[in-house]
């Protein structure tokens, strides 16, 4: 389930973050970033239209309602009003970002099978440098 998911990504958000600044800084400078691994970053990294149009939708959304909702309150002070309207719209895009970078590390940690050009199977160096460094977050709490 994606409910699931995301409640994982949840309680591995500093796992998450720990090991995206590795997988951006050191392993990059080691050069266990390949090719196949970038595109896979940039694809992830790159936020679906959906996320991008729920968060502006929360923001107009919790923008007209907080107006019309607290007129007297907000109208006077328009900074209050569009700061407490980015909150839902940082919020989700908070959680788009958490579950897309945790589903990104777990590809990149999996096994790449036997490849024609390679021979060999099992994870490549940057995914047993990821399962050794953040294995608890690469996990399924199912599993």
């Amino acid at each position: 389930m994606a409910g699931h998911g995301f409640l994982d990504s949840l309680r591995h958000t500093g796992g998450v973050v720990r090991c995206m600044r590795y997988v951006h800084g050191p392993a990059t400078e080691a050069g266990l970033v390949d090719e196949t691994d970038k595109q896979d970053m940039e694809e992830a990294l790159n936020p679906p239209m959906v996320i991008v149009a729920g968060a502006a939708a929360a923001y107009a959304g919790t923008n007209v309602a907080l107006r019309y909702g607290m007129p007297r309150l907000l109208r006077t002070r328009p900074l209050v009003l569009q700061l407490a309207a980015c909150v839902p719209a940082g919020l989700i895009l908070f959680a788009g970002g958490l579950s897309r970078c945790h589903s990104l590390l777990r590809v990149l940690a999996r096994d790449r099978g036997s490849s024609a050009e390679s021979g060999s199977s099992g994870p490549s160096p940057l995914g047993r440098e990821l399962r050794a460094r953040c294995g608890p977050a690469l996990h399924h709490d199912s599993e």
